[in-house]
């Protein structure tokens, strides 16, 4: 059986074919030059140079019986309509973070970089994190038998402060939508909408990263309340879950400022609940530097419930 992958955030989307865990044909696209997934995938096959039998999806989005809607995109996918569309036998749509979850069974320590905590306890919790264009939330949980990927929309959790200068940022995000959710603030939108409100100018994401290296001390603001922020999110879903077994932080947002991030109040913030600092100190935490884990993810999903391996010769 060939499969072939498709990872399709709020901005962009990757699709690739898969020869046992080596992704091959790798092609990104633009979603805005697109009206749909349909016209990606589309294009996408016509470059092939063998037609795949089953495709997996992971989508920026709660999926409900095989459909869902992307939340900061507007397109809605449904896996029974694709496969008879294109004529796969086989679709799956996953959350993209839960696709996530499935790839820290193979990330490698190249593909991490770490920026604080102890040591992982085996067969433990983790935790997935991290911000893009919206910001993506999930968890590995075993029973002692197995591992279960959970995805959530964490990302959606009413956002509170820590201090005056969070305070204000959280209530014009209030005043604005009427609700202040964690992605308001850590995403790239939320980032530039942090920026604007401290500096009274409007700034795309990327650049107020380029701003904070090169000394302005507007955006260097921004993207530390950012970050920090992320540390406050990062911590209540450690302590929620458990997670002894490392919190990953994803997304494509923190891989352009590694240097920055680990010297940021991330970490401070991530250990600062009072009776429970020790216990945070001891969960360590690393920023997922591969490229395209979600396709490892994914083929991890699809090997869990298909013979693939078998077919591919792995």
């Amino acid at each position: 059986m060939t499969l072939l992958v498709a990872d399709i955030g709020g901005t962009g989307a990757r699709l690739a074919v898969m020869r046992g865990w080596q992704a091959v044909e790798t092609r990104e696209y633009a979603n805005a030059h697109f009206e749909n997934f349909d016209e990606i995938l589309r294009d996408f096959l016509s470059h092939c140079s063998e037609r795949p039998e089953h495709l997996a999806i992971s989508a920026a989005g709660p999926v409900v019986d095989g459909k869902v809607d992307l939340t900061n995109l507007g397109w809605d996918l449904s896996s029974a309509n694709i496969a008879h569309t294109f004529d796969f036998e086989r679709v799956e749509i996953i959350n993209d973070f839960a696709a996530l979850a499935w790839a820290t069974e193979h990330l490698q320590p190249t593909d991490l970089y770490q920026v604080g905590g102890g040591v992982v306890r085996a067969n433990s919790t983790r935790v997935i994190v991290g911000p893009g264009t919206g910001l993506g939330v999930s968890a590995l949980v075993t029973d002692g038998s197995g591992w279960i990927a959970v995805a959530g929309e964490g990302g959606h959790v009413s956002m509170a402060a820590t201090n005056q200068r969070e305070t204000e940022l959280i209530d014009s995000v209030r005043a604005e939508f009427g609700h202040c959710s964690a992605e308001r603030l850590i995403s790239g939108p939320g980032l530039a909408r942090m920026y604007q409100h401290i500096s009274g100018h409007s700034c795309q994401p990327e650049e107020i990263s380029a701003r904070a290296f090169s000394g302005d001390k507007q955006a260097d603001e921004a993207v530390e309340i950012f970050c920090c922020l992320l540390g406050t999110i990062a911590s209540n879903l450690a302590v929620t879950f458990g997670a002894f077994g490392g919190v990953y932080l994803g997304g494509g947002i923190l891989p352009t400022m590694l240097n920055r991030f680990k010297a940021s109040g991330f970490r401070q913030r991530f250990e600062a609940k009072a009776r429970y600092g020790n216990y945070l100190a001891a969960i360590p935490s690393w920023v997922i530097t591969a490229k395209n884990p979600s396709f490892l993810g994914l083929y991890e999903f699809v090997r869990r419930n298909t013979d693939i391996d078998k077919d591919a010769g792995t």
